[in-house]
């Protein structure tokens, strides 16, 4: 049964602030919106930066862009604060207003005072929030979060993060909404293995560990295979995307002496992302920090094992062990042996891109989650609906 909008005149704001050309909440926020409009919400995204393909795919979808050409990537916070007139605007005809992103204390202050007396905030977080050690950093962490009706988390392991901040509106548990999957190819018929990265070369992804980690998985790998004189197998890693970090990190597999087998390809257009992702074999994440990462689930989606260290949301992605490995400690020597691991099993062919896929799909299947969303959208219409 399709589920419909409580009431098809609901307003929903999606506050997003800074919108990058690449990126997680706003991949999510593609989604999210453009489902919600097919089901007879008034969506508006508010944001500031550059015109890029995932607004244009926003846009076609007859959803609203308010938006300043700021220029992306701009680190001194200013957008935030030149954004507001116009999302106080905005937020005066919202039902709802969803921020992918928490502002300063003093912004959602003057969007709460600006919005109308029904009107819900609900934040979906990217990150865990921890508990500051400073009591006056404390209390406003909690002051800001509170002026939230509900709280979205993508792994149950937030929620007592923010039980300890004493958070007090309500929390839900909830992927963000993947993209469907277009395709399921077999894995590349190789003898060589071919590991992928898909994501931003920044600190967060950690991918310095990732070629500290390969670098000794090579030696593993050589080791075990060199018995067999005629066996040619070799491994390579296919790193997909760009950021700050791409030139040092290139002199780094330099300086390890992998560079021959490193290739960096720098950013993959949305719509080459299918065919970056079917070339390899299985996908590795060494992240610091993590919120739900949406290009594991889109890897997941076309049948590509994972391996990831134990950040995020990536405990709850990997818990079922068809979907890869978790990393509970991550180094070179501990994330090399979970990556020898997956490869193993590829090498013996148990594991299949059709049973990831459907795996995966169990949970994180984009029209069931487009319907708890409608289901906890309307949930917090209901005193709208009825006035």
């Amino acid at each position: 049964m399709q589920l419909k909008a409580a009431n098809t005149n609901n307003k929903v704001l999606f506050y997003c602030g800074g919108f990058a050309p690449v990126g997680g909440v706003e991949t999510f926020g593609r989604n999210l919106l453009t489902y919600l409009q097919s089901k007879g919400f008034d969506c508006t995204l508010l944001c500031w930066g550059q015109f890029s393909p995932l607004l244009e795919v926003i846009q076609q979808k007859q959803v609203k862009i308010v938006r300043i050409p700021w220029r992306w990537g701009c680190n001194l916070n200013l957008p935030d604060w030149i954004l507001l007139p116009w999302g106080i605007e905005e937020i005066k005809k919202a039902d709802i207003v969803i921020l992918g992103k928490l502002f300063p204390l003093k912004i959602l202050q003057k969007m709460r005072l600006a919005a109308n007396k029904n009107t819900k905030f609900v934040y979906i977080t990217a990150h865990r929030h921890l508990l500051p050690e400073n009591l006056t950093q404390r209390n406003i962490l909690r002051e800001t979060l509170n002026l939230f009706d509900m709280i979205l988390v993508q792994s149950s392991t937030f929620v007592q993060d923010l039980q300890d901040i004493a958070y007090q509106g309500s929390v839900e548990v909830i992927p963000l909404i993947p993209q469907e999957s277009k395709r399921l190819e077999a894995l590349p018929m190789s003898s060589e293995i071919k590991i992928g990265f898909l994501g931003r070369l920044v600190k967060e992804k950690n991918v310095h560990l990732l070629l500290e980690s390969f670098q000794y998985l090579q030696s593993l790998y050589n080791s075990k295979f060199q018995k067999n004189a005629d066996n040619n197998s070799r491994i390579s890693l296919h790193i997909f995307g760009d950021g700050y970090q791409r030139q040092e990190l290139e002199k780094f597999a330099e300086k390890l002496g992998i560079r021959n087998d490193v290739i960096f390809y720098g950013n993959v257009p949305n719509h080459q992302v299918g065919d970056a992702i079917a070339e390899c074999h299985l996908f590795a994440f060494t992240s610091r920090s993590e919120g739900q990462c949406l290009a594991a689930l889109e890897i997941l989606a076309s049948g590509r094992p994972i391996v990831a260290t134990n950040v995020g949301a990536f405990s709850e992605i990997l818990s079922d062990s068809r979907l890869g490995k978790l990393v509970e400690f991550a180094n070179p020597k501990n994330y090399a042996y979970g990556l020898l691991d997956i490869i193993n099993l590829i090498n013996k062919q148990v594991i299949s891109p059709e049973v990831i896929c459907s795996t995966y799909l169990e949970k994180y299947d984009a029209e069931k989650l487009g319907e708890r969303y409608i289901k906890i959208i309307n949930s917090l219409c209901i005193p709208v609906c009825q006035k």
